[in-house]
């Protein structure tokens, strides 16, 4: 409910971009419910969409809710090759632009909205779907967030002593958004206008969204994060300034705990936890593809003139048991002499080159020649001068992805 009321706070937060929410559980743990009571704040039954229309129809649901909150269920029912472009496109607040019979540029359609999702399966397992990666850019613009409020009780984190299960308050919500609805709405908006009229909305929203965002967002906490923890506190202050508004009846500061417990619940299944996205991603994928295919794709170096050695197929360059001090091997780990050419289109692939090696310099795992360049050159048996990334074993134990 603090989302919908958030919509018409967007301008006055001077948002130039919206984002999504998306409610992910299990069947009948109440997400439909949740986007319901949601919809119930501006509409009726109609008020809430689903997300199985084309990309046309969904510009024109976006641009019909502008200023408001836009609910849409099932994710499941759109395509998942369009469903990251659907997300971005939603929050970007502008359809596509499109071309008449001259060729002339037709005018396109903008928006200014948040929206509400819901689906059993999160965006990046969608996706996967279709054989499509999620970019941070389309996770970010849409956060997943647990259905299930911990409590037994699906969304619920209780249920009340006037209804005997979760089912039954369910149903309860739900008839009673489909009996009255959109009440709050009017309501909010001349409330809104009052407040607009006196010259003193603008700045109070703002300095309420601040004030929000510095205690729901870690000190230490990347630009991401933050750009969410902002969408967060900007539902936040909404929850808390309708509760002012006498329009939801709950005790103040209700409306911020929730969004205080949600931002929280979203860092802490989100891989990256406060930190970049992509690097996590970059890390996990080189870890990936060495514990993939270390042993069929890097010669051993240590075994590199013996016949009876493992042949290596494709051979992507080598790796070297760690030696200890006195030139002893160590078996505790391997350092791996990677072709630049394998990690550029297999390793690294889908993310930057010199972004996944300054990463991997930055986090201790590349042995560098000079503070100039990323390469290396090795003297495999074999093989004279070759040129090679040279890539620690701590690549393997690194956890610390936030």
């Amino acid at each position: 409910m603090s989302v919908a009321f958030a919509g018409p706070l967007l301008a006055w937060a001077g948002a130039t971009d919206g984002g999504g929410f998306h409610l992910v559980g299990d069947s009948s743990c109440g997400k439909t419910t949740a986007l319901r009571v949601a919809a119930s704040v501006w509409g009726g039954r109609d008020f809430l969409q689903r997300w199985r229309a084309t990309d046309n129809a969904l510009e024109g649901l976006a641009a019909a809710h502008s200023d408001l909150v836009l609910c849409l269920d099932e994710l499941a029912q759109l395509d998942p090759k369009v469903a990251g472009e659907s997300a971005y496109m939603l929050s970007n607040s502008a359809g596509k632009v499109r071309a008449t019979r001259t060729g002339a540029a037709r005018p396109r359609l903008t928006w200014r909205l948040l929206f509400l999702s819901a689906g059993e399966v999160g965006l990046a397992e969608h996706m996967s779907e279709a054989g499509r990666r999620t970019r941070a850019g389309q996770e970010l613009r849409m956060v997943d967030l647990p259905a299930d409020a911990g409590g037994g009780a699906g969304v619920f984190d209780h249920v009340p002593t006037a209804f005997e299960t979760a089912g039954g308050m369910a149903q309860h919500l739900t008839r009673a958004s489909e009996r009255t609805f959109g009440t709050a709405g009017r309501a909010w908006l001349l409330h809104l206008v009052d407040r607009a009229a006196s010259g003193d909305l603008a700045g109070s929203v703002r300095e309420r969204v601040e004030a929000a965002a510095c205690e729901l967002v870690p000190e230490a906490a990347s630009g991401q994060v933050q750009r969410v923890g902002r969408r967060f506190a900007l539902v936040a202050a909404a929850g808390e300034m309708a509760t002012e508004a006498g329009l939801t009846g709950w005790p103040a500061g209700t409306a911020a705990a929730a969004a205080r417990r949600c931002f929280n619940a979203w860092i802490e299944a989100r891989p990256a936890g406060i930190g970049v996205a992509e690097d996590t991603a970059i890390l996990r994928q080189v870890r990936t593809w060495l514990m993939v295919n270390a042993e069929g794709r890097l010669k051993n170096w240590d075994r590199a003139d013996d016949d009876h050695a493992r042949d290596v197929g494709l051979r992507a360059g080598w790796r070297r048991a760690v030696r200890g001090e006195a030139g002893q091997l160590e078996t505790s780990g391997w350092e791996y002499f990677i072709s630049p050419d394998v990690f550029r289109t297999e390793i690294c692939r889908g993310y930057g080159e010199r972004a996944a090696l300054r990463l991997l310099a930055a986090r201790g795992h590349l042995h560098r020649e000079s503070a100039g360049q990323y390469t290396c050159r090795a003297r495999p048996p074999g093989a004279h001068g070759v040129q090679v990334y040279r890539i620690k074993p701590s690549i393997l134990t690194d956890a610390d992805d936030d």
